[in-house]
């Protein structure tokens, strides 16, 4: 792979303002760049922090959240798509899933290098998945690496096409939690994470890109779901995927269920019982 230094982290509305020219994109048989960007020096912005905390509820524990290292970082990967070697169209990108490990925790006055890069490019019922990848190093330690899985629909590889996946029944397990989101939810994590993508704004919006109307960011669900269960030291690492799309504006129930090493969340549609998503947390020797 080949590496490149940048001079800046891009904001996000400045990578969805580049972001039409990618709408054509529905190549055969596409590859993936093999280009890894580096920005170097990252730190996190204290106005920018006490807006995720307030947003998501997080403590005031000294560390940064894992997802607002990737709410900085997130922009430099989303802008790989915009290089002319990229084939997959960045609008219109389902987010499937996410894992994050952890070796420690970032302190609040920490600098630290962003590297980012794509991979693992397969072939999906619906079209074809792809995995933006962010490393964070410190003092030139792995301190995070933090995997974000996309969904880019009707882009065809060669080779046997996967069969749908049947969905599993969902037994709804005993509620601990009740969110409530108005359909304004997207527009305000918009403003603090940057991510102005346009499905989740409004329903004119997303439904021109398909969607059946606004859609929560699955970041920020993500974020809200660990604000009480994300370990303040040590090692740990958490997955989450999404099954259903939470459709703005939604009133969400969450089950919080402790394991032998962890957590498991589930969230699911109040009303009609359909999945949202399922997360889990690890920690390390536990």
């Amino acid at each position: 792979m080949g590496a490149q230094i940048v001079s800046e982290i891009p904001s996000m509305a400045s990578v969805f303002a580049k972001a039409a020219k990618t709408l054509g994109r529905k190549p055969k048989d596409p590859v993936l760049p093999q280009t890894v960007l580096v920005f170097q020096g990252a730190h996190a912005d204290p106005e920018k922090l006490n807006e995720y905390r307030r947003a998501v509820g997080a403590p005031m524990n000294a560390v940064l959240p894992s997802l607002y290292v990737h709410s900085l970082a997130f922009p430099l990967a989303m802008s790989l798509m915009l290089h002319d070697d990229f084939p997959l169209p960045l609008l219109g990108m389902i987010h499937l899933s996410n894992h994050v490990d952890v070796a420690a925790p970032l302190g609040e006055g920490e600098a630290f290098d962003v590297e980012v890069h794509s991979e693992n490019l397969r072939a999906h019922s619906k079209g074809a998945t792809c995995d933006l990848v962010i490393r964070i190093v410190a003092d030139g330690k792995d301190r995070m690496l933090l995997r974000s899985t996309f969904l880019a629909k009707g882009v065809k590889l060669s080779g046997e096409k996967p069969s749908r996946s049947g969905r599993t029944a969902f037994d709804m397990p005993v509620r601990t939690a009740h969110w409530k989101l108005d359909a304004g939810t997207g527009r305000r994590w918009a403003k603090v994470a940057g991510d102005y993508n346009p499905i989740h704004l409004s329903a004119l919006s997303a439904k021109v890109l398909g969607m059946p109307g606004a859609i929560a960011h699955g970041i920020y669900m993500a974020a809200r779901a660990l604000v009480d269960i994300e370990p303040g030291r040590g090692s740990y690492s958490w997955n989450i995927e999404f099954k259903t799309p939470v459709v703005l504006p939604a009133a969400v129930d969450l089950a919080f269920e402790p394991t032998d090493n962890g957590y498991r969340v589930n969230a699911w549609h109040a009303r009609k019982g359909k999945p949202h998503f399922e997360l889990e947390l690890s920690v390390a020797g536990s």
